[in-house]
């Protein structure tokens, strides 16, 4: 799965709510997160600010979602104690990516990292937060590029990924999406995957990170990578600005090769050259590709398609580099040294050979004929013992040197025995170290883990306990309140001394209505009594509320006339509010705050003319409520 990319110029949309990524405001050293960038099986992006210098950067966090999980918001811990081992060797890989990275300044066309760092369990690369488009939505939106658009793409990106080699590094994920152009058409390689590269090849629990169409084959193998990986990469990237499609997948290449070569579809306006070395960098086989940026260049530079059927030399990372050439149109050919064929033998240098032979011949033939004396006898044994003193010589330097052989070779194996011993020593020391801190690492994890799971544990019970206490609590202050107010339930007994003050069978004093004002008139007094004497009645009579000098109001229900014996026994949904009887009977005002249902049936007791409306008013009753 691929880390997302980062780009700051559109509008990011609304971002979904997860319980993973760091939230807005935590901060990671100097460095204050604001939001989300995306998020991948990796790790997570973000766009933060430093605090220190005030500028926006972009932050990769190392959390790969197979191996570990956050916890308490912050710590990033592993999955299970099994898991720790990969998921620490993998934040060493990390490290040591972003320590390369940023020791790579203003390398031309890569990302450039600010810093990296460790912390919440896990570690951080700090890069500039970019802006632009990639070219992959540039080749979307505008389908193929033009030759001068290649060209200001293809050579910033050999400069960069030059260098980056030469720092030991490997990009492994050079697509168009990885790819992001600024206005003016400028290349800056991005999502460097090298950690997640070494991290598949550790553990199961992960997945393979390459792209098909852009992956060479060896990626998908065992097979050794190096800068020949991002050669085909890059050419696969160069093929689909040109060709307007990504080439075939390079696992079905090995199977049946479907390539179509740029040499043969021959796009107008592009150097012959550019066209030959993206189909060069497209070998499937990796030891038929160029293998270094710098073997690469000659080929990318060439002014002259190569002859068809010729054979192409792939340079090694020491050849000389080529000056850069346009992809624009072809330039005057120049032919150099290495592409003149070799020098044909001539008939005259063989003739001169076979005199010279002949000469040699006759001048040895003209010795022997001259000395026909025979050898001197004293010339005979001083030329024996000059030859066996020389032999003797020869022998003695042969013994001592075998002597010196023998001894290096001894001294060798003994140095490199040693060595061997003390490397032997240094990894058994390193396992070993490793092993206990291992152990270490898994036993403070467990014990944390324990302890937060007790610390829960705790934590859940005592919210338990104090949820018991308050629903109990409630549960008797509900006791407490009805038995407070429902404290009485009997017949009727008078009105006070107005409509509003009742009195009840075996309670002293009286007490007010709530939601009604009275109009002290005799006669509706007397009509009210009456009415309510007519016939036996129950009441059931709850405090409700409160007058601002702490006068208590009450609500009163009665029992219907209509109502059978067992009055007291007659449930409250059954029975009729006093107070809003009298005011729908005409007997009773309704407050200035009563309830709707109170103005209503006022409203209707007026428009009929009930007792009191044929003796208040109107206009000055309205009055009293709007002062």
């Amino acid at each position: 799965m691929n880390e997302p990319t980062i780009v700051a110029g559109a509008t990011p949309p609304e971002p979904e709510v997860d319980y993973v990524s760091l939230k807005a405001g935590q901060t990671i050293g100097r460095y204050e997160i604001v939001s989300v960038l995306g998020q991948g099986g990796f790790g997570i992006t973000y766009r933060a600010r430093d605090v220190q210098l005030g500028r926006e950067v972009a932050i990769k966090e190392y959390l790969p979602s197979a191996l570990a999980v956050r916890q308490d918001g912050s710590t990033v811990l592993p999955r299970t104690t099994k898991m720790a081992d990969d998921f620490g060797w993998g934040r060493d890989r990390f490290v040591t990516e972003g320590r390369t990275l940023a020791s790579l300044h203003r390398v031309p066309a890569i990302v450039q990292v600010f810093d990296f760092l460790e912390a919440n369990g896990t570690a951080y690369i700090v890069m500039e937060l970019l802006s632009g488009a990639t070219l992959e939505d540039r080749i979307n939106s505008g389908g193929r590029l033009k030759p001068e658009e290649v060209d200001r793409i293809l050579w910033p990106l050999l400069d960069g990924l030059e260098q980056v080699h030469a720092a030991g590094f490997l990009h492994r994920d050079i697509k168009p999406a990885n790819i992001l152009l600024d206005a003016n058409g400028n290349p800056t390689l991005i999502d460097f995957g090298a950690s997640r590269a070494a991290m598949v090849g550790r553990t199961a629990a992960m997945t393979a990170i390459f792209t098909p169409g852009y992956a060479a084959a060896e990626q998908m193998t065992s097979a050794k990578q190096g800068p020949w990986t991002d050669i085909y990469g890059l050419a696969a990237t160069i093929y689909h600005a040109i060709a307007g499609k990504a080439p075939p997948n390079a696992f079905d290449r090995m199977l049946d090769d479907s390539y179509e070569p740029l040499g043969k579809i021959a796009p107008p306006g592009f150097s012959p050259g550019v066209l030959a070395g993206v189909d060069a960098g497209l070998t499937v086989t990796a030891r038929d590709r160029p293998q270094s940026i710098a073997g690469w260049r000659p080929i990318l530079g060439m002014t002259s398609a190569p002859e068809p059927g010729a054979t192409m030399v792939m340079g090694k990372a020491d050849d000389a580099p080529a000056a850069r050439v346009s992809v624009l149109g072809p330039a005057t050919p120049t032919v150099s040294a290495e592409a003149l064929p070799p020098p044909r033998k001539s008939k005259a240098g063989v003739w001169t050979a076979v005199v010279v032979v002949l000469l040699l011949a006759l001048g040895g033939g003209g010795y022997y004929a001259m000395a026909t004396r025979g050898p001197d006898p004293e010339m005979v044994k001083a030329r024996a013992a000059a030859e066996a003193a020389e032999e003797a010589r020869r022998k003695a330097a042969e013994e001592a040197d075998k002597l010196r052989a023998e001894k290096a070779e001894q001294e060798a194996k003994a140095k490199a025995d040693q060595e061997a011993r003390a490397k032997a020593d240094l990894e058994a020391k390193q396992k070993a170290d490793a092993e206990a801190a291992r152990r270490q690492f898994e036993e403070d994890t467990r014990r944390k883990v324990e302890n937060e799971i007790a610390e829960k544990k705790r934590a859940d019970e005592e919210a338990q306990r104090k949820a018991t206490e308050e629903a109990a609590a409630r549960q008797k202050a509900i006791e407490e309140a009805r038995k407070a107010t429902e404290f009485v339930a009997g017949n009727f007994d008078h009105f006070g001394k107005t409509l509003m003050l009742i009195g009840l069978k075996d309670r002293s004093g009286e007490i007010r209505l709530q939601g009604v004002d009275s109009v002290d008139d005799p006669a509706l007094h007397k009509l009210a009594a009456d009415s309510l004497a007519a016939q036996p009645r129950n009441l059931r009579c709850r405090q409700t509320d409160r007058l601002t000098d702490g006068t208590p109001l009450y609500r009163c229900l009665i029992t219907r006339r209509t109502a059978k014996d067992g009055l007291a026994d007659i449930p409250d949904s059954d029975r009729d509010d006093l107070a809003l009887v009298l005011v729908r009977t005409g007997l009773l005002l309704a407050s200035c705050d009563a309830p709707r249902s109170y103005a209503d049936a006022e409203d209707d007791a007026r428009g009929s003319k009930q007792y009191l409306w044929s003796r208040v008013n109107v206009p000055e009753y309205k009055r009293r409520c709007t002062r």
